[in-house]
């Protein structure tokens, strides 16, 4: 298995990508996220100050195959769990949800005359991939989003 790039080099700059998104509009009065960390934690873990807050994990990835006479090349399956307050009765916690969701979406769309995201030239693709669990915590106030993201090594 030849790879162009590490894992690691690649995980770490889509971290630092995810990192620095910026909200259209405040989500608990926050513009980005609080707190980020590649180390997923429970709820009880995470003051609601420290929301919402991002957590970015690898805990998979597949061989995928062109042709039998060629070395395998790797997707990644990243997942990125945020937390969010959603305690303030006067707002709607589905919007926040919305909001982030609209701000990673953004940071993963392809520049001016690109096809695909390729996450500056690092990988082939990387995109959202598969069902995104959405839980506004109507009732608890503590959201969750969980984003399945595909990330295709080559």
């Amino acid at each position: 298995m030849s790879l162009s790039q590490s894992r690691e080099t690649v995980l770490s700059a889509l971290f630092t990508l995810f990192s620095s998104v910026v909200f259209s509009s405040p989500v608990s009065g926050k513009t980005g996220f609080v707190s980020v960390s590649r180390r997923l934690k429970l709820w009880s873990d995470v003051p609601k100050t420290d929301r919402p807050a991002l957590f970015m994990v690898c805990h998979g990835e597949t061989s995928l195959y062109r042709a039998e006479n060629l070395p395998a090349y790797q997707k990644l399956n990243v997942r990125l769990f945020v937390y969010t307050d959603s305690a303030d009765t006067s707002q709607i916690p589905d919007t926040d949800i919305s909001v982030i969701l609209d701000a990673i979406d953004a940071a993963l769309s392809p520049g001016p005359g690109e096809q695909r995201f390729t996450l500056g030239g690092l990988v082939s693709h990387c995109r959202v991939d598969g069902e995104i669990l959405r839980d506004p915590g109507d009732i608890d106030h503590d959201g969750l989003i969980i984003v399945p993201i595909s990330v295709t090594l080559t």
